[in-house]
C-alpha cells in the first residue's frame, strides 16, 4: 500500500503525463528484460502481451489509473543521475499481468519515459 504521500505523487504524476502523451511528449526507452530467465527485448515484449504497435502502449498507459501503481521510488540508475521518481504499475492486458515502469524527465517541455512494459515475472508476482 502507498504512503499518502506517494498517493499524491502518483496522482499529481499521472495528470501531468496524461498530458505530455496526449501532446506526443512520450518516449519508450529501448531495452532488454530479463523475464522469467529469459532474455526478451522490448519490441519482442509487447508482442507477447499481444500489442502490435508499439504506438498502442501509449493507448494502456492512458488508462492507468492510482490504483494501479505500486511503487514510487527514486531512479536507481546512477549514470543518469536524473534524482527522478519511478512509478511501478500493473495493469491487466489482453489476459496477462503487465508490469509498467514510467519516469518523467525534465526538458524544455517535460517528457514523458516509459522504461519497462512487459509481461510480469513470476518472482515479481510473489
Amino acid at each position: 500500500m502507498l504512503s499518502t504521500q506517494d498517493e499524491t505523487a502518483v496522482k499529481s504524476f499521472l495528470k501531468i503525463s496524461k498530458d505530455l502523451i496526449r501532446r506526443k511528449k512520450r518516449y519508450i526507452e529501448p531495452r532488454t528484460y530479463d523475464i522469467n530467465g529469459k532474455k526478451v527485448n522490448y519490441k519482442q515484449a509487447i508482442i507477447d502481451i499481444g500489442i502490435i504497435n508499439k504506438e498502442d502502449i501509449w493507448k494502456y498507459i492512458l488508462e492507468l489509473n492510482e490504483e494501479d501503481c505500486f511503487d514510487v521510488s527514486f531512479d536507481r540508475n546512477l549514470k543518469m543521475d536524473t534524482n527522478s521518481e519511478i512509478f511501478e504499475f500493473k495493469k491487466v492486458i489482453n489476459g496477462k499481468d503487465v508490469y509498467i515502469k514510467l519516469t518523467y524527465r525534465e526538458t524544455n517541455q517535460g517528457l514523458v519515459v516509459c522504461l519497462s512494459f512487459h509481461e510480469d515475472s513470476k518472482e515479481r508476482r510473489k
